[in-house]
């Protein structure tokens, strides 16, 4: 009796059967899966996310969901890039509508927070700007100098003999 497991007529060397472009998506869903598992357990050893409080609790969720919309649409999305390149724009512009709109309606005080630190940085463009102003005014005199130091070493090794 043959054993129906073994097949004849597959080559020896037909490797794993998975090439292409399934071992780069499966590459990507893992990958992207061992940087949230391993960046959720030093942002929570660090103290960054509290398990304790509800808050940051809510917000790992969200991200979690977040990403698994994500990873769940990129097959759907990169199927319709073989298909139609406009079809892919659309819908990748679709899923990053539905998920910006569900993490804005379940995190709202993050996004308030990420406005006020604009402000902030607003009035410290300024000072940077002021730092800017300060050297560019000091740039001709720098420029210069260099010119001069370029100078003197071309003279000097212009009087070394040549053997």
């Amino acid at each position: 009796m043959r054993n129906p497991w073994v097949h004849d007529d597959v080559p020896d060397d037909a490797g794993g059967g998975y090439d292409g472009p399934v071992r780069l998506l499966a590459l990507l869903v893992w990958g992207s899966l061992a940087l949230l598992v391993g960046g959720f357990v030093l942002l929570s050893s660090a103290g960054v996310v509290d398990l304790a409080d509800g808050g940051s609790l809510g917000a790992v969720v969200t991200g979690v969901v977040a990403a698994l919309a994500l990873a769940l649409a990129l097959p759907v999305l990169l199927k319709l890039l073989a298909i139609s390149r406009a079809l892919a724009l659309l819908a990748f512009l679709g899923t990053g509508a539905t998920v910006g709109r569900f993490v804005i309606a379940r995190e709202p005080e993050q996004f308030r927070a990420l406005l006020d630190a604009r402000d902030a940085l607003a009035e410290n463009a300024d000072s940077i700007g002021g730092l800017f102003d300060v050297v560019d005014s000091m740039s001709p005199a720098a420029v210069d100098a260099g010119t001069a130091v370029v100078d003197a070493a071309v003279t000097a090794l212009a009087a070394v003999p040549a053997a």
